[in-house]
């Protein structure tokens, strides 16, 4: 049975039940995000936070239509949502997930993603005794890059119980949490924020060519690039680490952005900022960088928040940027710390 069949599933239930869903966001924009529902569905019905960051919303749309709207509307602060087709006991899990077994494509890649409020759950061992039942009945079970996925949030003594497409959640993480491994050479935790960037858009880099990494110190995103086969322009007035230096294919330049760009002879393929400076000014650089941007080029930058009016702050740059890029998307991303990352592409 395939995927479309599962969809048609997961829709029929979700009518039934007036569509249910759980929604991640980080702990400090759990409100906006719960406001870009409303933007979506302005019937949307809060019904509780299940956790920090962690709300179930009642909908008056189904599943897939939120999700295809959550794109269209560029929501910044909604990580991943998921569906809750059944609302049962903990005891009765296991079984509720087992009568479902026979509308899963055997084809594809599927995924048990348990998230709970409480550590009287053991989440792992649940998972397990989930996954040999639908492995025995000869699904693939993979946690990696799944193409369905089964969602579960436990409480002390219920469980929110959903199926999906994976490309519907937002992100195919559970709760949208991206985890990296530390990697021998790493040089800052900033990489891990390119690194989600590039899964979460799902963006083709240039496996060659040359890039321009603004504000690089100490060069984190142009370590990623670099692995990636890229050559780098570095820019920033401080040093790169150490183990950069050596690197025929970095040029570092010793210069604010405002003096290095004026004087560019390069056109670049991709460029990258994650300069720590107000968003507006931080657009108004990423301007002045279109011009030493090929064609249809990429661009990724993060822009640092405030405390407050933060869809404001995004929307304010967001009109800035839309003079020369394309925006493809925004997000507060899950190691985005009090910032949003823009993917965009130059016209």
């Amino acid at each position: 049975m395939h995927l479309n069949v599962l969809n048609v599933l997961i829709r029929c239930v979700a009518i039934v039940m007036r569509s249910q869903v759980i929604f991640t966001a980080s702990p400090e924009f759990a409100q906006v995000a719960l406001n870009e529902f409303q933007i979506v569905d302005r019937h949307c019905k809060f019904i509780q936070w299940l956790d920090s960051g962690v709300g179930l919303i009642e909908l008056n749309t189904e599943f897939s239509t939120l999700a295809a709207q959550i794109a269209i509307t560029k929501a910044a602060f909604t990580r991943h949502i998921c569906p809750v087709t059944e609302t049962i006991s903990i005891d009765n899990l296991k079984s509720a997930v087992a009568s479902q077994i026979s509308q899963f494509d055997p084809t594809q890649t599927l995924s048990v993603q348990i998230r709970s409020n409480t550590k009287e759950i053991n989440r792992s061992e649940l998972r397990n005794l989930i996954a040999d039942d639908l492995i025995a009945a000869g699904l693939k079970v993979e946690a990696k890059d799944p193409a369905q996925i089964i969602s579960i949030f436990c409480t002390q003594e219920i469980a929110y119980l959903g199926f999906s497409i994976a490309a519907e959640n937002l992100s195919n993480w559970a709760g949208g949490m991206h985890r990296f491994a530390h990697e021998a050479g790493q040089i800052s935790r900033a990489e891990f924020k390119l690194l989600e960037a590039i899964d979460v858009f799902n963006l083709q880099l240039p496996s060659e060519g040359l890039a321009l990494d603004l504000g690089a110190s100490p060069g984190g995103w142009t370590r990623v690039l670099r692995n990636r086969g890229l050559s780098v322009v570095a820019v920033d007035p401080c040093d790169l680490a150490e183990s950069l230096r050596s690197d025929s294919n970095i040029k570092h330049y010793r210069q604010l952005v405002q003096q290095y760009l004026p004087n560019c002879r390069d056109r670049f393929d991709l460029i990258v900022n994650d300069m720590r400076m107000a968003p507006v000014d931080s657009a108004k650089n990423m301007i002045a960088a279109s011009e030493v941007l090929k064609e249809e080029g990429l661009a990724v930058m993060t822009l640092k928040l405030p405390s407050k009016g933060v869809k404001g702050t995004i929307g304010n740059a967001v009109t800035i940027l839309e003079d020369k890029y394309q925006i493809i998307g925004v997000r507060n991303l899950f190691h985005n710390r009090q910032e949003a990352t823009l993917v965009m592409r130059v016209f």
